[in-house]
């Protein structure tokens, strides 16, 4: 039995597959030994620039310390996901770790992905840019000119 076209199924963006994660014990290894790291208000990002495997990867290390709450936990997480996945297109093959600051409970996604911009940049990761979205947003709908 084979699955429809239009199943509902979500579709995973290449960035989060199984194979686009820091997951074992050696890679941790490999970036605790990196020096390569950025402080910003929001976030610490520590990258490998020429990782092993040459892929992307990317890790979201949020622990008790930062929040005792879940919620806010998760919003970091969230936070992070969604630049990386922005910034995805743009990044050479790195390995990126992600460290949530305090002041980032506070923050907005515009804020925390033009630091992580600006964090990449410094460590020479190139200029990345995020894709410019539409004055109202993601389900902003132009209406059809009328003839």
């Amino acid at each position: 039995m084979s699955t429809p076209s239009h199943c509902s199924l979500p579709c995973r963006h290449t960035a989060f597959g199984r194979d686009a994660r820091l997951r074992t014990k050696w890679q941790f290894d490999v970036m605790r030994a990196s020096t390569d790291k950025q402080v910003g208000k929001f976030c610490v990002l520590i990258a490998v620039k020429t990782p092993p495997d040459n892929q992307r990867r990317a890790a979201f290390s949020i622990s008790r310390r930062y929040s005792p709450l879940a919620v806010t936990r998760n919003r970091a997480r969230r936070l992070f996901r969604e630049t990386y996945r922005q910034l995805y297109p743009a990044l050479p093959p790195v390995w990126l770790l992600f460290i949530p600051r305090h002041n980032l409970q506070k923050a907005k996604l515009a804020d925390v992905a033009g630091e992580v911009c600006r964090l990449a940049g410094r460590l020479g990761l190139g200029r990345l840019a995020l894709p410019q979205e539409t004055p109202g947003g993601k389900d902003h709908v132009t209406p059809p000119a009328s003839p």
